[in-house]
């Protein structure tokens, strides 16, 4: 059937994966991948939406991180169960909490047929080092020669993002450091020139090349807030070069730098512009184009429980002249308790140090010991915190009385019956019955002084409803750290510790939080602890049975690195709109 314009696209040879017969299948490319939250935010759009007449299947995800990777194959397998039971030895898999018993269900699972499938799906790779024809005869054949597919993808962001820049070009540590004006202009000259040679720069461009020889009908490109303040060595905003060449990836640079490689075996048949839309603004009334801030979407305003802003942008091949529909906002913001408050409350480990620069000679982690060393530290400095803040020291001291020693650290896999409570519209989104409990709820060490420092931040935020900052702190529960204070006495790192409160949105989970766990501190006094590695899988919206392989550091950073999957249906629901109006306009 031709699809208006003419000629120009038809909804031919579409795929059917386990739904109705008259259902179409979308291939999806997902680029940079991470473990998979664009994708897996397509791939539930069907079921969570209802919708019978149309499907999303990631055919092909490019990631280079070895771990991300195998989480993303582990996911492929259970998406390939759509609409069927997803088989027990993955769910005895992920429950397994020894060696043998993991190494036992794996096999299972790799047996599997879906197995394959997976293998095929998921590509350990880094785009830029992986050869030419490689590459792109692999995109060629996950599209399978089908005219409507999706692009999705972000490339990774840490050279964009306001605080990086600011730590790698030496902002402030320079002049900390370099006394002599001139000493100065050198180490920053140095530092921003190997600031801009950065690969992650121009790692977009690996994007662009995609979209310039495979023409995608639609596609999703995801990155950082500062991205849009990030400029190249010449002064210009690296976003406007984007936007510039997005919407027609066939400029001159590009073409020359294609043209040296064995491009003609790939050349599209026609080499089409982009319209390039917000998916939360219209454009201009009298100049009829975007501004640079409309295409920031501010994730909470959307059901994610985490005040997380990103720039995402939806190019539209022009041939189609088709206009988006937006995201519709929610009435209300989603809380962290609403999404983290069924969990079962844990403590934190004790790391054996008493202090920055102090260890124990034994350590002792049982939850008595826990119990005795919160007491402890926090008792040093409640007639301090009374004197500042009467309201907060009863917060702490009520804490201190009711310190649970039943408490565990969590583990592996915890049982319990989760949700059970929720009166949340979207709890389905998370909730596997299955399951049968909580995976990867499992806290982290700290030292015996920030027992008593995360107990005030926490007790802070009940009776202020805010994070302190450093300058609100008692002052024998300031650290001693080189980024507390510097030799003048100036304080750095304000919000060095910072709680998380129940009743807002999260701050935005990052990669930080796979290091010490101080920018997410636990709402509850009673606990002393920072988020486990599922609570910030909740606040970034992954279901409650994907599960991240690796080790806990890596666990944390595959979250932080990710785009929530709840955010991602609802841009797949604007996607699905697009592609049934193009149906439309056939009959």
């Amino acid at each position: 059937m031709a699809i208006i314009p003419p000629g120009k696209l038809k909804l031919t040879n579409c795929i059917v994966v386990g739904m109705t017969a008259n259902q179409i299948v979308i291939p999806v490319i997902d680029l940079f991948a991470g473990p998979g939250g664009l994708g897996e935010g397509f791939s539930r759009y069907s079921t969570y939406f209802n919708d019978s007449n149309l499907s999303f299947k990631t055919c092909l995800s490019i990631e280079k991180d070895k771990v991300a990777a195998r989480t993303l194959r582990l996911r492929a397998v259970v998406r390939a169960f759509v609409g069927r039971q997803i088989p027990d030895c993955y769910y005895q898999y992920i429950r397994a909490t020894n060696a043998a018993d993991k190494a036992k269900w794996f096999d299972e699972i790799s047996r599997q047929p879906e197995w394959e499938e997976a293998g095929r799906e998921v590509w350990n790779a880094t785009l830029g080092e992986v050869g030419f024809d490689e590459l792109h005869s692999r995109i060629k054949k996950a599209i399978a020669g089908h005219d409507l597919w999706c692009l999705l993808g972000g490339p990774p962001c840490q050279a964009y993002s306001v605080v990086g820049r600011s730590r790698r070009m030496g902002i402030g540590e320079v002049s900390r450091r370099f006394v002599d004006d001139e000493e100065q202009k050198a180490e920053r000259a140095q530092r921003t020139k190997e600031f801009f040679s950065d690969e992650k720069h121009t790692l977009y461009r690996e994007y662009l090349k995609i979209v310039a020889i495979h023409q995608p009908p639609i596609f999703v490109m995801e990155n950082v807030k500062g991205i849009l303040s990030s400029r190249l060595e010449d002064g210009s905003y690296i976003f406007d070069k984007i936007l510039d060449d997005l919407s027609e990836p066939w400029t001159a640079s590009l073409r020359e730098e294609l043209m040296a490689e064995n491009v003609d075996g790939f050349l599209p048949a026609q080499m089409h512009r982009y319209n390039i839309h917000s998916f939360v603004q219209h454009p201009d009334g009298l100049l009829g184009r975007y501004q640079q801030a409309d295409y920031l979407i501010r994730c909470e305003e959307f059901g994610v429980p985490q005040e997380r802003q990103r720039i995402i942008l939806l190019g539209i091949r022009e041939d189609l002249e088709l206009v988006p529909t937006k995201l519709k906002k929610r009435l209300a913001e989603t809380s962290l308790v609403d999404v983290i408050g069924d969990l079962p409350p844990l403590r934190s480990g004790r790391s054996g140090r008493i202090t920055h620069k102090v260890k124990k000679s034994e350590r002792v982690d049982t939850t008595a010991a826990w119990i005795d060393a919160v007491k402890s530290e926090t008792t040093k400095v409640l007639d301090e915190v009374r004197a500042a803040n009467p309201e907060i020291h009863v917060v702490m001291e009520n804490a201190l009385r009711n310190l649970d020693p039943n408490l565990t650290r969590g583990g592996v896999f915890v049982p319990c019956e989760p949700w059970t409570d929720s009166t949340l519209d979207f709890a389905k989104w998370y909730r596997d019955r299955q399951l049968g409990g909580i995976l990867q709820h499992e806290t982290r060490d700290h030292m015996d002084a920030d027992f008593a420092r995360y107990l005030f931040v926490a007790a802070y935020g009940v009776v202020m409803a805010d994070s302190p900052k450093l300058r609100h702190f008692p002052q024998s529960l300031l650290p001693e750290h080189e980024n507390a204070k510097t030799e003048e006495g100036r304080r750095v790192f304000h919000d060095r510790f910072r709680v998380q409160l129940a009743g807002r949105p999260a701050a935005t989970i990052t990669c930080h939080i796979r290091k010490d766990g101080h920018y997410f501190i636990h709402y509850d006094p009673r606990q002393c602890r920072s988020l486990t590695v599922r609570e910030a899988a909740r606040v970034q919206t992954f279901p409650d049975n994907y599960f991240f392989e690796g080790n806990r550091t890596e666990q944390y950073e595959q979250v932080g690195n990710a785009v929530p999957p709840f955010l991602a249906v609802q841009l797949a629901e604007v996607v699905a709109r697009l592609i049934m109006d193009l149906s439309k306009l056939q009959h």
